[in-house]
């Protein structure tokens, strides 16, 4: 009896102490002042190198004409000139540049979701003679360069005569490699019982696609979504060799058009031009960054 007794005040006595030395280790590892520096200094310098180019361009659009070219330059304006951005619209058809750009973003990202999920469930829950051998050639197709297939692509679209049209932007854009991978890679590890049981009901693949695997596959394909949107209205290469008439071309290729025709004079315009390209990119990816990383999470790519 006594021993126990003994035993138990022993631990008792322990127990603080070995509390007070975890949160003192805790305690220092946190009070280190150069640790805390270096790391909100690395961060401060990424956020200039970064955000600095973005800042400096809507400063600059928001100047006079004289004041966006002067030497040494100013960061910000004597005078806020906030009609600037109306007089972009005056000298180009910016409305339409958007316009198309909406209708060839949106349009191909809805395409790009809507296969590459059946063609991920087709790789990761169906069997079929070679399977594995598709797979594989389709992602040492990513390795391809865009540049060394576009003059047969421009060529087949001639034929087409979908040449300065939105389907000539939309269609070719639909097939996604990237996307096949990251929805075969969440549809791998979706749990078959789910299915199963759709079965025993008599649903059969399409329907069990619709039904059960589709609707939980939501968070994968808001990811993909948001990066295929992204991409697309970014995607000037392609859109520049597709498009030559100002009906059909978009911002980034109003941009160019933009450039060529004004002068050097008129730098504040062409800053304010590029702010509106570049605006709703950036806030549809700060709002869902999150959705993003769970997303490809989610995919299996830890």
């Amino acid at each position: 009896m006594a021993t126990t007794l003994g035993a138990a005040a022993e631990a008792t006595r322990l127990k603080p102490g070995t509390r007070w030395r975890w949160r003192a280790g805790t305690k220092g590892r946190r009070e280190r002042p150069v640790v805390v520096v270096g790391r909100h200094f690395v961060l401060i310098v990424a956020t200039a190198l970064f955000f600095g180019p973005f800042l400096w361009m809507i400063l600059t659009s928001l100047k006079s004409s004289s004041a966006a070219l002067v030497y040494p330059p100013t960061l910000l304006p004597r005078h806020w000139h906030w009609g600037n951005y109306i007089d972009v619209f005056k000298v180009a058809p910016f409305g339409t540049f958007y316009l198309n750009s909406i209708i060839q973003a949106v349009g191909s990202t809805v395409g790009q979701v809507v296969t590459s999920a059946f063609a991920g469930y087709a790789f990761a829950r169906l069997r079929f003679p070679g399977r594995q051998v598709i797979f594989v050639i389709l992602l040492g197709a990513l390795l391809v360069p865009f540049q060394v297939v576009f003059v047969p692509l421009v060529h087949l679209l001639a034929t087409f005569h979908w040449l300065n049209s939105y389907q000539g932007l939309i269609i070719p854009n639909i097939p996604s490699i990237f996307g096949a991978f990251l929805f075969r890679q969440f549809f791998a590890s979706f749990p078959s019982e789910l299915e199963d049981a759709a079965s025993v009901d008599g649903a059969g693949i399409l329907r069990r696609f619709v039904s059960v695997v589709a609707p939980l596959s939501r968070s994968t394909a808001g990811a993909f979504a948001i990066l295929a949107f992204i991409y697309n209205w970014n995607n000037f290469f392609y859109q520049f060799i597709i498009v030559s008439s100002n009906r059909y071309m978009t911002v980034q290729l109003g941009l160019v058009l933009f450039q060529s025709q004004q002068t050097a004079s008129e730098f504040n315009l062409l800053m304010a031009a590029s702010a509106i390209a570049v605006v709703p990119v950036l806030i549809v990816f700060l709002i869902f960054q999150r959705q993003i990383v769970r997303g490809i999470m989610l995919g299996g790519l830890k």
